[in-house]
């Protein structure tokens, strides 16, 4: 059987003020048509969602049951309305990130203040993703925008792209770590030994790639940049890391940063985005935000903790 939306809120109205009469005079109806209405969904259903106690009206225990689906689906109803009315005037109800695992969040709390203030009705979410893994993430549409989308730009598929930044790489280790007291530039052998510290490509599509390891080397894997330099601070193995995150900790010595015969090359960041998704209002703002030169400075700013 179907369920007319009048009849949820005949129920819903009623079990919430307690009569038919106060439900009436909320939802704009005679008390008597209403009455009706939930005498007439009792009926088909075959149930009794109300016990009447004299002019009191008390839910059963399948009213109960009734009343806490029919608000939400009451709920889904009008959330449907109202989002199908924000894209029919091209407002999205959602607008997706994926971040670079080594930008910086800072500058995106600003962001996040404003696009709130400016467009409430669309939800932001953002995603944490590692290497290639956030053009996956825009080419398989778990994105809508990538921030920091490392080295060569994906061509074609209707992707645009421009570069942000260009984020340089130290070898940062311990100063007790072993490897410290060595002459430097240090070769493949004598890194060999101790274990790289990485952290795993979020790729789900595109072939995964690693950072840094060596042939035969172990591999710790961390979650994160913030726990990759607590592992390295901790002397638990070696690597590489972003110069605008571990330079604070260079300048108070609590890294040291070494020579290696074979040094990461700086890698390119990009700003990438579906090319056809222009004319929608959030996404033009958050990507006119994330042209600007002071969110792309702040982007390859150190991290907060």
């Amino acid at each position: 059987m179907l369920i007319a939306t009048e009849a949820l809120k005949a129920v819903v109205f009623t079990a919430r003020y307690g009569s038919f009469s106060a439900a009436a005079q909320r939802l704009h109806k005679v008390p008597t048509a209403l009455g009706y209405t939930v005498h007439k969904l009792e009926a088909t259903m075959g149930v009794r969602l109300f016990e009447r106690n004299g002019k009191s009206l008390e839910l059963t225990e399948a009213g109960r049951y009734f009343l806490t689906k029919g608000e939400r689906i009451l709920d889904e109803l009008e959330n449907l309305h109202e989002a199908t009315r924000r894209i029919a005037a091209g407002i999205e109800t959602e607008l997706r990130l994926s971040l670079n695992n080594i930008v910086s969040q800072t500058p995106l709390l600003e962001l996040l203040k404003e696009s709130e203030a400016r467009f409430p009705h669309t939800e932001i979410h953002l995603a944490i993703d590692v290497h290639d893994g956030v053009w996956d993430a825009l080419q398989h549409h778990r994105a809508h925008l990538a921030v920091g989308a490392p080295n060569q730009p994906q061509r074609g598929g209707g992707i645009a792209c421009e570069e942000i930044g260009v984020v340089d790489w130290v070898f940062a280790i311990s100063p007790a770590h072993p490897l410290a007291a060595l002459r430097q530039p240090l070769d493949n052998d004598a890194l060999r030994p101790w274990p790289a510290i990485c952290i795993r490509d979020t790729s789900v599509r595109l072939q995964p790639k690693i950072a840094w390891q060596l042939h035969g080397q172990k591999a710790l894997i961390a979650p994160d940049y913030p726990t990759k330099i607590r592992m390295h601070l901790a002397g638990l193995g070696i690597g590489f890391l972003p110069r605008h995150f571990c330079q604070p900790y260079l300048d108070r010595d609590e890294l040291v940063a070494l020579t290696v015969e074979e040094p990461k090359q700086p890698t390119p960041l990009f700003l990438a985005w579906p090319s056809q998704r222009h004319a929608r209002p959030c996404f033009a703002w958050w990507l006119d935000k994330l042209r600007s030169a002071s969110v792309r400075s702040g982007l390859l700013s150190p991290l907060t903790s």
